[in-house]
């Protein structure tokens, strides 16, 4: 336990606590100065001094008594000594962490003996414990409460192996306890069978702590404190007989043993040896997991009227505790406070067995309040009718309510729930239910049970099951949450997932540990088992530019894995058709064949490899970005998919599959879709009718050109405002509303910070696609065609099933592992920029600039009136309502795709505004624009054109033939 003295030692002599509570009184640290405990006080009646080597607070206005550090804070809180202590050193990171350096034995060796056989064990066990390791063991445990028990402290425990002989000695700061276990009394010719359990609290590597010798004795069930509790019975019971037999009324009556009041079923040794210190009898088990058979538990009953159990304050603890008080419904179950976790031991972790709680609650009559709260599952008690002797049943409301709770059955917690929300909780998973489901549960639940037809009717027929009775269920606010800034979870029809960016940690839902609870409806119905790793991905750091990823895929065996990859191949017609223009069917066929799903295909060139790579890792980065729940402001981002291929017109024709890689997250995600198709889609008041803080995923598909992405940004980056119809509109905060993804087959109208900054692009090939009249393609592809039936279809195996969710799951421990930091992967945007810049122009546009500003035009590396081009494409356009904005835009992407331009203005010649103003031949003061070009390149597109003339000449004057 920590002490005053640490907590002074690490606060400035209790200053920072003191100031902590009353920061007004910073300016009156040691002179007469006051100050005002209260701010809505009259008068500064209270002052500041040190009293030895600790500040105190003297307020003259109250009682006039100097108060310490921590009497301020009891007085503050409203709580007791040691919980003070404990609240300020979780306050000022107050630790009374194991010093291993100090906190160890003391280790000797020496050679065996002839007679020490290896892997044997002694020891010797010394007379008394010193108060200092009673200590270790629970703060009243004494000397009496040690011997009731058998414990002892060891003076050394000595292995024997390798011929060596260690001897581990208990030290000042490091108890070796010691407690005789008794198997069987001596009886008769038979010797007494007794093994020692070695416990070493202190011993920081916690599977250490116990061992057992001589081993082979121990039997496999063991009940702890069983031997001790019969001897108890058999010394009460003497007791009894003996004043019962002093009654000379008694002479000739038999004596009726007579059962103990109560007997504890405790958590481990400490708590054991706590419960003793009350004058109580504990018993204990050798670990958290034993399962007390139906033998031993009328053992057990044959002695105490009473069983309590004691169950730890943890997830395992309140697990097996709710399953033992089911099966055995006379138990009662002694539930510590919750508000024990939020106390932390000296390792720093939550506070929750019974020794903890007795270091803050150490008075028989806490305990006895404790008691008092203490019920069992059983719901209903009987008693014998003095008049006709008939057994009568009633139930009992608490004991019913309890025993609802213990099955899960609560009120959720909604205050924007006009009528109670019944539901059940099972493992972690939530399900809505009624009443009338609540009522039905119990009656199942007794005829499972074989109870007796006046306990069914008691149970059909009482008015404590009543929906208005059912009201006072106890209410219940549950976490939903299901991810950490490091970490996701995801709930499967047979266990949680667990994933972090090193691990994907499947728990059974018989032992999970995880205490955040699931909606049943977000519970994927499928079952997960762990498969290998479907890629492995390498990071190559940049230090001029963005990094590079390469990836190698290790197994093919997810569909949704090969969609991925097909969809990002976009060199796939060099690799399928134009290498095997001049080979035949059945060549190109069988290479197809071999490389159905393959990202690096060996008729790719290494640079079309890495393309590819990137583009799919930069799918996964996209996709596990998605399932991570979690919000940062630095990574408010949206997943843009949009087609590789460009028309001539700067669209595209679709039907790439993008927007399946979003509706196989419904799978796992709850999506909430809306249709982009419409432009005026951001006008709609109740766009965001169906979002709720349970959508994870908010889905615009098939965007239109013109729809305003720009709309969403705040959306992306902020509070989403929910207005649904005919109720009042509603705020959702950034960390509770989900990640929002488009679809289209569209760049972005603007490639600004602003949309570079929120939008993750993504790229699919044109693999998939469709013939029309507008294309070249040979044939018609479709995922469906590609995998002979519809992905996530009925069609689908549950090992279909689990290899896609093994996929999905690795990518998100991908992203998980990039870190915290703003990592953001994109695919190849050259095509895309290439797009963006077609887009930008228009057909009509690039047809113009192409013939003004041609190496022939005499309007390169010159200054031109920017006024006289834009009425020159106006002229040729004949669009009369065009902006000088759009056709600047447009003029710049043009220069971003020419070839022989090397750029638009050149620095060196504008002004602070980016702008070339010059003087014209008139001297009128003008816009100008300049393109400068690569003279190199210009020369030798001139030089070709040339050669071309010259060709045509001959041709048409009939001195050359013409070529096929």
């Amino acid at each position: 336990m920590i002490t005053a003295k640490q907590i002074y030692d690490a606060t400035h002599d209790g200053l920072d606590v003191i100031l902590h509570y009353y920061p007004q009184a910073r300016d009156c640290v040691d002179n007469k100065k006051h100050f005002k405990r209260r701010l809505s006080e009259d008068d500064a009646s209270a002052c500041i001094k040190k009293f030895g080597d600790v500040y105190k607070v003297t307020d003259f206005g109250d009682t006039g008594t100097a108060m310490s550090p921590i009497d301020i804070c009891m007085h503050e809180e409203g709580i007791r000594f040691n919980e003070a202590i404990l609240k300020i050193a979780a306050m000022f990171n107050v630790t009374d962490e194991l010093n291993r350096s100090v906190n160890k034995p003391e280790i000797r060796k020496q050679t065996a003996t002839q007679d020490q056989k290896d892997g044997s064990r002694f020891f010797s066990l010394l007379s008394k414990i010193p108060d200092n390791h009673l200590a270790v063991l629970g703060p009243r445990v004494k000397q009496e409460h040690t011997e009731a028990l058998h414990w002892y402290l060891a003076e050394y425990v000595a292995t024997v192996r390798n011929r060596e002989v260690t001897y581990k000695y208990s030290t000042e700061n490091y108890p070796i306890f010691m407690r005789e276990c008794l198997v069987s009394p001596a009886e008769g010719d038979k010797p007494e069978v007794k093994f020692y359990k070695i416990y070493e609290p202190l011993n920081p590597d916690k599977q250490w702590r116990f061992s057992y010798t001589p081993e082979g004795i121990k039997p496999k069930d063991y009940i702890n404190g069983l031997s001790e509790l019969k001897k108890a019975f058999r010394d009460y019971n003497a007791s009894e007989e003996a004043a019962f037999r002093k009654d000379p009324g008694n002479a000739e009556k038999p004596f009726k043993e007579k059962k103990l009041p109560e007997a504890f079923i405790c958590s481990g040794e400490r708590d054991a040896l706590c419960v003793r210190s009350l004058g109580y009898h504990p018993i204990w088990f050798n670990s958290e997991t034993y399962k007390l058979s139906e033998s031993e538990y009328k053992e057990i009953m044959k002695y105490v009227d009473k069983l309590y159990n004691i169950p730890d304050l943890d997830a395992t603890g309140k697990r097996k505790g709710i399953e033992l008080a089911l099966r055995f419904i006379d138990i009662h179950t002694v539930w510590l406070p919750e508000w024990l976790s939020s106390y932390r031991d000296r390792r720093g972790k939550p506070r929750k067995d019974f020794r903890d709680w007795i270091e803050l609650r150490n008075t028989n009559e806490d305990f006895r309040n404790l008691l008092r709260l203490a019920m069992p599952a059983k719901f209903w008690w009987s008693k014998t009718n003095p008049k006709n002797g008939q057994i009568e049943h009633q139930i009992d409301a608490d004991c019913l309510h309890y025993f609802l709770r213990l099955n899960g059955f609560h009120i959720l917690k909604d205050p924007h729930a006009k009528e109670s929300r019944y539901i059940r909780i099972q493992s972690n998973i939530v399900s809505e239910i009624t009443a009338k489901d609540v009522k039905a549960f119990v009656r199942n639940w007794a005829e499972e049970r074989f109870l007796n037809r006046d306990l069914r009717n008691l149970i059909l027929n009482s008015p404590k099951l009543s929906a208005a009775a059912l009201d006072s269920l106890k209410e219940i606010e549950l976490d939903f949450t299901n991810h950490t800034a490091t970490s996701q979870i995801f709930y499967m029809q047979n266990c949680c997932v667990e994933i972090t960016g090193s691990a994907i940690t499947p728990y059974p839902w018989a032992s999970c540990p995880i205490e955040s609870y699931v909606w049943d409806r977000r519970v994927i119905p499928h079952k997960f088992t762990p498969l290998d790793d479907f890629f492995t991905i390498t990071r190559h750091p940049n230090p001029t530019g963005e990094d590079k990823y390469s990836i190698k895929i290790n197994n093919l065996s997810s569909r949704f894995l090969c969609y991925l990859i097909n969809t990002s191949r976009i060199h796939w017609r060099k690799e399928l058709e134009y290498n095997f223009s001049d080979k035949s069917r059945d060549e190109a066929q069988a290479y197809f064949d071999a490389h159905h799903y393959d990202i690096c295909g060996p008729g790719l060139s290494p640079e079309e490899q890495i393309q590819q790579m990137q583009n799919l890792v930069n799918k996964i980065f996209a996709i596990g970005y998605m399932l991570h729940r979690y919000k940062s402001p630095s990574r408010a981002w949206a997943p843009y998919a949009m087609d590789e291929r460009v028309g001539e017109d700067g669209d595209s024709n679709g039907r790439s599959g993008k927007s399946l890689m979003f509706k196989a997250l419904s799978n796992i995600l709850n999506v909430c879709q809306i249709s982009g198709r419409n432009p005026k889609l951001t006008e709609n008041s109740h766009l965001y009718e169906r979002v709720s803080s349970e959508t994870d995923v908010i889905f615009v598909d098939d965007c239109d050109k013109y729809l305003n992405i720009g709309f969403f940004y705040d959306s992306i980056t902020g509070s989403i405002v929910i207005n649904p119809k005919n109720i009042i509109s509603y705020t959702l905060s950034f960390e509770d509303s989900g990640k929002f993804a488009f679809t289209t087959n569209f760049v972005p109208l603007e490639f600004n910070p602003s949309t570079s900054g929120r939008l993750i692009p993504v790229v699919f090939s044109d693999y998939y696609h469709q013939m029309g009249d507008n294309t070249d393609y040979a044939e018609n592809r479709s995922v469906a065609d590609d995998f002979h039936m519809n992905l996530f279809s009925d069609d689908y195996t549950e090992a279909d099933w689990n290899a896609d969710l093994n996929f999905m799951l690795q990518c998100c421990r991908f992203y998980l592992s990039l870190g915290r930091d703003p990592v953001k992967i994109l695919p190849p945007m050259d095509s895309i920029m290439q797009r963006k810049y077609k887009q930008d122009m228009g057909a009509n546009f690039e047809e113009w600039a192409g013939v003004y500003f041609s190496v022939e035009s005499g309007n390169l590396d010159r200054l031109i009136v920017r006024e006289d081009a834009f009425n020159a494409y106006k002229m040729f356009s004949g669009q009369s309502k065009i902006t000088m904005q759009r056709f600047t835009k447009a003029l710049k992407g043009f220069v971003a795709l020419c070839p022989y331009i090397v750029m638009m203005n050149p620095e060196e010649m504008t002004n602070s505004a980016g702008r070339i103003i010059r003087k014209d031949n008139e001297g009128k003061t003008r816009d100008m624009i300049y393109l400068m070009t690569d003279k190199a390149q210009v020369e030798r597109i001139k030089a070709q054109s040339a050669v071309q003339l010259e060709e045509r000449i001959k041709i048409e004057s009939g001195k050359q033939d013409v070529p096929f």
